[in-house]
């Protein structure tokens, strides 16, 4: 427990807290005991609550680990006692786990440790530690599973102790095979007591410690980790500058084609330009000729209005010179009957006058 560490926050096992401890009996042969811990933690900012049981069991040689389903003889001398932990998850998801494991059990004594005394899972590690090294083996009278859930029952009740009583439905059926007491650990839990100081002092050395070989180990990733980066970033920056590179040149190439072609469209306008100057020259030089044209046929009209012209100012004055001899003639004509009638009037006067005198 002491090695896990987490970069964020720290020892996680410091910072869960046991809430309640519960001491189990199971109904069947040979009424195995032991120890239900509920530890407080949080989630995601939640609190919530782990589950976890803590038992002997028993390990011989050549064998696999068995809870105390058999009892074994106190002679035998291969006898290892296999002390487990094991977490179950929340309430709710240990339930049916511990009912496969130690069913029928029930409920002996239950303890509810106040915020002010609670120890966290690392300070309970640490008596579960003591408690194994009082007796690692395995001795039916007296080092089996009730010894144990016993001795580390009174451990921490005595080391965090507290003004809340027990809950106890059946106390003294604790430690009992049948009605029969196996001995009592009140010596071992005054010598887990005396040990537990110096051995927590120790504990609290070896986060320090794990947290320095973390610390080490994290600077040496980072540099590792910033070699492997600056390698990257160098591979990384090569293939950018040939990628720029090749890019330039593709560029540089596409560009020599739009200037060819740009060339190519220039001389293709220009020589179309030329093309149209020379139209529009030989299109004004018709137009030019045109004119002239034009100008000489309205002045050889003007000329032949103007012959045609003086051609008529002569007849009209051809006409009104014949027009005023006749007018002359016709004047002297009228002088003439005027002269004449004049006279036939004197003559008609005379003979009126003749005829009056």
């Amino acid at each position: 427990m002491a090695d896990s560490w987490d970069e964020t926050q720290g020892n996680l096992y410091a910072k869960c807290v046991l809430a309640r401890m519960e001491y189990h009996k199971c109904g069947s042969h040979p009424e195995h005991e032991f120890l239900l811990f509920f530890f407080r933690h949080w989630i995601d900012g939640c609190s919530a609550q782990a589950v976890v049981s803590a038992d002997r069991a028993v390990q011989r040689q050549g064998c696999s680990f068995k809870q105390s389903s058999e009892l074994v003889c106190p002679s035998s001398s291969d006898t290892n006692a296999y002390d487990s932990v094991s977490i179950y998850g929340s309430p709710r998801d240990a339930a049916p786990q511990l009912q496969v494991r130690y069913t029928p059990y029930s409920k002996l004594c239950s303890f509810d440790f106040p915020t002010s005394s609670a120890p966290s899972a690392l300070q309970v590690s640490t008596v579960l530690s003591l408690v194994h090294r009082q007796a690692p083996a395995y001795q039916l009278y007296e080092n089996q599973c009730y010894w144990f859930s016993s001795t580390v029952w009174g451990s921490l009740k005595e080391l965090f102790r507290s003004d809340q009583d027990s809950e106890c439905g059946n106390h003294h059926a604790r430690g009992r095979y049948r009605g029969v007491a196996l001995g009592s650990p009140t010596k071992d839990i005054e010598a887990v007591c005396a040990a537990y100081q110096s051995e927590w002092q120790k504990m609290l050395g070896t986060p320090e410690q794990v947290k320095s070989h973390h610390e080490a180990k994290e600077a040496k990733n980072r540099h590792k980790l910033r070699m492997e980066f600056e390698v990257e970033i160098e591979q990384v920056r090569r293939a950018k500058d040939a990628e720029i590179e090749r890019v330039r040149q593709s560029k540089d190439a596409e560009m020599e084609q739009q200037k060819a072609e740009i060339e190519r469209v220039r001389q293709a306008k220009d020589a179309e330009m030329e093309q149209q100057k020379a139209e529009i020259q030989r299109v004004r030089q018709a137009k030019d000729a045109e004119m002239e044209r034009q100008k000489a046929e309205m002045e050889r009209v003007r000329q032949a209005k103007d012959a045609e012209m003086e051609q008529q100012k002569a007849e009209i004055e051809r006409v009104r010179q014949a027009k005023d001899a006749e007018m002359e003639q016709q004047k002297a004509e009228i002088e003439r009957v005027r002269q004449a009638k004049d006279a036939e009037i004197e003559q008609l006067r005379a003979r009126l006058a003749a005829l009056e005198g």
